[in-house]
């Protein structure tokens, strides 16, 4: 099957909570609408077990709400008007009782949340679809969840006989960062990362070596900047990753990775690739 000529070249995002999605590839969608380009992001959950920076921004009742407001207000910073909100109940962080909660993404049956994407790409008939990686950037239980459904929804949208007429999605693109530049801030002992066993270190990102595309995106990183601090009630006042020195914490906001996954149809050179038309003007090397 061929879906040439059949629709504008755009691309769809799939991400677990509010903030997922500017923290990984804000630029790249800024840089996307900037030519003109279709985004719709797709969120999960709403976040509603997530931190809260300031009590007088929400309380933990109201904390799914108050982020995807967060959520719309970045996206319109970075130009994204359609934004999709599945209503699953964030899993928190594993190990956590939230992991447990039936509401919970976790617990969610995959084949029906797989079925419920596909339908979206099937309406959406995107050009490119980019979930998270098969690690989840550092193994969040409803990231790793997100990256498997949505990888076997660009499958399963594409099977004739599956529910509504099948859209094979020309490029299929898993958004990471490199693994050594995580290790590396884990080494400095401040952030996220620090209190990792070496084995979960391990697992984070992905190698340098494995990443087939970087995008730098500086030339639009204080859009960025403005859209990470939408979310309030994630960042505090002193902004995202206050403990760097500000010449590192560009560096690292001005790159945004990915790795291209071979689809069962994927024809290289030919397939519409929004991502990959950046390049030209965008490509750089790993963080």
């Amino acid at each position: 099957m061929s879906n040439s000529g059949t629709n504008k070249p755009s691309v769809l995002f799939i991400f677990a909570h509010p903030d997922d999605e500017t923290f990984g590839v804000a630029g790249t969608m800024t840089l996307l609408r900037r030519r003109g380009v279709p985004v719709t992001l797709v969120c999960a959950t709403r976040g509603e077990v997530g931190g809260i920076s300031d009590p007088a921004l929400a309380t933990p009742e109201t904390l799914g709400v108050v982020r995807e407001a967060e959520l719309r207000t970045a996206m319109d910073l970075a130009g994204v008007v359609d934004v999709r909100v599945l209503g699953y109940r964030d899993s928190g962080m594993e190990g956590t009782p939230e992991n447990n909660d039936p509401r919970a993404l976790a617990q969610a049956p995959e084949p029906g949340v797989t079925a419920e994407i596909a339908g979206l790409i099937r309406e959406i008939r995107p050009s490119s679809v980019v979930p998270f990686g098969p690690e989840g950037i550092y193994g969040h239980p409803d990231h790793l969840f997100v990256h498997r459904t949505a990888t076997a929804a660009v499958h399963l949208a594409g099977t004739p006989g599956s529910g509504g007429e099948a859209w094979e999605t020309p490029v299929l693109y898993h958004q990471t960062v490199s693994r050594e530049r995580l290790v590396q801030r884990a080494a400095s002992q401040s952030g996220p990362f620090a209190d990792m066993t070496p084995e979960r270190l391990a697992s984070l990102g992905t190698p340098r070596a494995e990443i087939t595309l970087v995008l730098d995106v500086s030339t639009v990183v204080e859009v960025k900047e403005a859209a990470m601090r939408a979310h309030r009630t994630q960042i505090g006042p002193a902004g995202p990753m206050s403990e760097l020195p500000r010449d590192e914490v560009l560096q690292m906001l001005s790159r945004e990775h990915f790795v291209r996954v071979l689809l069962p149809w994927d024809a290289l050179g030919e397939a519409l690739d929004p991502l990959g038309g950046l390049a030209p003007g965008f490509a750089t090397t790993p963080a």
